[in-house]
């Protein structure tokens, strides 16, 4: 079969503020590595963004679009395609935007005041997708988890800056719940591009990031990739921080760390 690779989640320093590398300095390493594509999604503005929250709403959108820009700007000299995204943050968890553009986030300013479930049925109208990124991440900065199954299209079983047992659990939790999963390397660094297995592999050329979507709501034509070790089972049921579960009205429980996988 042949494979057609592309990254689906990578952070430019034009519009976040984690990144250390401009977007045109991804395209030449992406294409060395024999990606045939990739998806900017910088954080957004609720996020680790660098763009001024002081800037009026279409000055906001204007400047956070500009990685995604100069990255398809140097693509489409280099002969990579480049897509848009973008990171949405609601603290604890994390959420990648696929399908939109910058005309639809100019026409939804209201979109920093709408809560899980409001993005996630104006993203669906739209035509749009909605993964929750790295879903068990444990770090510093995160004081729980929390696991909305019933309000997306899928999630992020594999991040490759993410503990492989940390994916191990987001695995177990999609197959739970049947959802759709995707692979990302979450990179912030083009010196890091090719190190480890990052994004996924289409049997088929995207045209548009409204290809990406379709495969991914249909859940054919692709696979994730993985080290090996980060989709085996979980090693463990614990979690370091509280686990909170959503089920389809918006009402959570705690998830205990014991016996996480009997009560999900």
């Amino acid at each position: 079969m042949n494979q057609f690779l592309y990254e689906t989640h990578l952070h430019t320093r034009e519009a976040s503020a984690c990144s250390v590398s401009w977007a045109c300095e991804y395209i030449q390493p992406y294409v060395n590595a024999g990606y045939s594509g990739i998806i900017v999604t910088d954080h957004f503005f609720n996020g680790n963004s660098c763009i001024s929250r002081s800037l009026p709403w279409e000055q906001r959108v204007q400047q956070f679009c500009k990685g995604y820009e100069n990255a398809k700007q140097a693509g489409e000299q280099a002969g990579l395609a480049v897509f848009f995204g973008w990171e949405h943050s609601f603290g604890n968890d994390e959420y990648l935007i696929y399908g939109l553009d910058k005309t639809w986030l100019l026409a939804h300013p209201q979109i920093m005041e709408w809560d899980h479930l409001q993005l996630f049925e104006a993203v669906d109208n739209s035509g749009g997708c909605m993964i929750q990124a790295h879903p068990f991440r444990e770090r510093f900065y995160l004081s729980a988890i929390h696991l909305r199954p019933f309000a997306v299209h899928g999630i992020e079983a594999v991040n490759a800056e993410n503990d492989a047992e940390f994916d191990r659990k987001a695995c177990a939790y999609a197959q739970k719940y049947e959802l759709a999963m995707t692979s990302g390397s979450d990179i912030h660094d083009a010196a890091k591009v090719g190190l480890v297995p990052g994004g996924m592999a289409f049997d088929h050329p995207l045209h548009t990031i409204a290809d990406f979507v379709k495969a991914i709501k249909e859940r054919k034509g692709y696979e994730i990739l993985s080290d090996e070790t980060h989709v085996q089972p979980p090693k463990s049921s614990d979690s370091d921080i509280p686990v909170y579960l959503y089920d389809a009205s918006g009402s959570k429980k705690r998830v205990h760390a014991y016996n996480t996988w009997s009560q999900l």
